[in-house]
């Protein structure tokens, strides 16, 4: 039987960016903006999405800028805020995530205050649109979304085991374009990615491709395109997409590219944060000591940041060349706009922006330049009306800070306060992260297969495999996986994952618990139950060997390793060489 014990670093890897895909919370929206006195906040340096002003006052009423300048009077009995000294920027866009769990509100606490989705389901649609337009207090930022991304039968984005409505060519475009404005897609993403490392992935052909863009720009949408090589990036923009939410990193850009790039008026996302994770130019121990941002982190936002890509230092010229393309483009006139890719190993929601930020300067954007990429461009590349600006009309979504990133761009991350729609919002650590244990102790007996909503499809493909697995829930209850366990990784799994809390590998007190039963149906390959616990998100898991066909009971207290009173997941798994996977877990229950 293989050894499972590795899949944890396989998991934990991807466990923030692919397996989050759970709705977030919900909230109730309030049905109206309350009425707001006016406020002035005075003495600062304001950049307003374009230029800097000093020794500015920034007028702020219901939500919205007011108005903006040098010596205005502030009204008799106003509230005035005196913030001499320090800079005011607009609310930061994060112009690549993939929103999840507690993305919106870890987000804002960084000054983060509109994320551009590029890949999620249309779970929440309806209440994300809504919530976006109010003007009323709020702890979470605003989010826009392509919503399903357009790929190929098996394509990139079909790995994390969610079912993703596919293409197989042209005529199917303009349907599958209507089907996701109708899901309330604000835009529409094409996916051209040929696979990574010795994997070649299926992928969409050119006149799919041209087709996708036609119809999206027929239904009123724009379409962008993550590409990660020189010929697909001209292959996007020639088929007639908006902009390219990833950059390449293959080959310079060259005077063809450029020409190319300036006449279909493109914008270029570089997603500085997860390629450098990926090619190996690793800094994220700025965000992770940084005395500001450090302490703002949860632990699950922590170990994102550490975790890596299989391999990640295989391609570091990749880096140089991708910081040649950003500064050359930038001097070239294509919009930069700058986006995280989080939860991407490596990056996190909201801090990597201001990392984002740092390697932009870097690849020799000056810091006003990189401010807009953050601000401005996003607004203006996507339509956002009133966003990404500190002038009147627009909304008063702004963060404070020392120093000047005028000339010093990492005063961004010395963050002062954030504001959101007009108000102050709370910006330390999630109290429920600094609890021990983080949740509180669970009583009764759980019969996990009673919440499907709290399982996730989980194979390596994700990190480079070849296994596949996809989490389906009949109409008896039982949890039923399909897939295939395949050679090409060095430990092949394929399976599910049981989350003990709401939020994804946060620990739950179940010391009360003496036993798990759980039996799984399907052919007779090697399966293990995993489970994950202590007091890291890192912690080795336990494991133990099952076989199918029979009710298992395991006595808790004999599975070494194992700390319940800070349980966090438990995973149900086939492992072995190169078989089809078709099993269903009938019981999983805690007594």
């Amino acid at each position: 039987m293989k050894n499972f014990t590795w899949i944890l670093i396989l998991l934990i890897a991807g466990l923030a960016g692919v397996l989050l895909l759970l709705p977030e919370p919900a909230r109730d929206a309030p049905d109206s903006a309350p009425t707001v006195e006016r406020i002035f906040i005075t003495g600062a340096r304001v950049f307003d999405g374009e230029t800097f002003i000093d020794d500015a006052t920034l007028v702020i009423a219901e939500g919205q800028v007011e108005a903006l300048g040098r010596n205005l009077v502030v009204d008799d009995g106003a509230e005035a805020v005196d913030v001499s000294g320090k800079t005011i920027l607009p609310g930061l866009i994060d112009a690549h995530v993939h929103s999840f769990g507690t993305a919106r509100a870890d987000a804002l606490r960084f000054g983060v205050t509109t994320m551009l989705d590029m890949f999620r389901p249309p779970l929440d649609f309806e209440r994300t649109h809504a919530e976006r337009e109010l003007l009323a207090p709020t702890d979470q930022a605003d989010l826009y979304s392509a919503g399903f991304l357009a790929t190929a039968p098996g394509g990139h984005g079909t790995q994390y085991g969610i079912e993703v409505p596919t293409l197989s060519g042209p005529e199917q475009a303009a349907a599958w374009v209507a089907a996701r404005k109708a899901e309330g897609s604000d835009w529409i993403k094409i996916v051209i990615e040929p696979g990574w490392g010795e994997r070649e992935l299926p992928r969409l052909d050119a006149a799919t491709v041209a087709a996708l863009a036609e119809a999206a720009h027929a239904a009123g949408l724009m379409a962008v395109a993550h590409v990660s090589t020189y010929a697909d990036a001209i292959a996007a923009i020639e088929a007639g997409v908006d902009g390219l939410v990833h950059l390449f990193g293959d080959q310079r850009v060259d005077e063809a590219f450029i020409t190319t790039a300036r006449e279909a008026d493109i914008f270029v996302v570089p997603t500085t944060p997860v390629l450098a994770a990926a090619w190996g130019h690793d800094d994220t121990e700025w965000l992770l000591d940084h005395p500001v941002l450090g302490a703002r982190l949860s632990e699950a936002q922590r170990h994102n940041l550490k975790a890596r890509f299989p391999g990640a230092n295989a391609d570091s010229d990749g880096w140089a060349t991708l910081l040649h393309n950003i500064e050359a483009l930038q001097r070239a006139g294509v919009p930069i706009l700058a986006g995280s890719d989080a939860p991407n190993p490596g990056t996190t929601y909201g801090a990597s922006m201001h990392h984002a930020l740092r390697l932009l300067v870097e690849a020799g954007l000056t810091p006003i330049d990189a401010l807009r990429a953050a601000t401005s461009r996003p607004a203006q590349a996507f339509g956002l009306d009133r966003r990404g600006c500190l002038k009147p009309g627009c909304r008063a979504d702004l963060v404070i800070v020392n120093g000047n990133p005028a000339s010093d761009i990492e005063a961004t991350a010395r963050i002062e306060a954030v504001w959101k729609n007009g108000q102050p919002v709370a910006t330390a650590r999630p109290a429920a992260d600094v609890a021990e244990p983080a949740s509180t102790q669970v009583e009764g007996p759980i019969d996990l297969l009673a919440a499907p909503d709290r399982w996730m499809a989980a194979a390596d493909d994700y990190m480079g495999g070849q296994s596949s697995a996809v989490l389906a829930w009949e109409t008896t209850g039982l949890a039923q996986v399909t897939g295939r366990v395949a050679d090409g990784y060095m430990f092949p799994y394929a399976g599910a994952m049981w989350f003990a809390s709401a939020t994804p590998m946060q620990p739950v007190d179940h010391a009360n618990y003496r036993r798990l039963q759980v039996e799984v149906q399907g052919d007779d390959v090697d399966y293990s139950v995993m489970f994950f616990s202590g007091e890291s998100q890192s912690a080795r898991p336990a494991q133990v060997p099952i076989k199918a066909g029979r009710v298992v009971t395991i006595e808790l207290d004999s599975v070494g390793g194992l700390d319940p009173k800070r349980l966090r997941a438990i995973g149900i798994f086939a492992g072995g060489q190169d078989h089809a996977v078709d099993f269903s877990i009938h019981q999983a229950r805690l007594e």
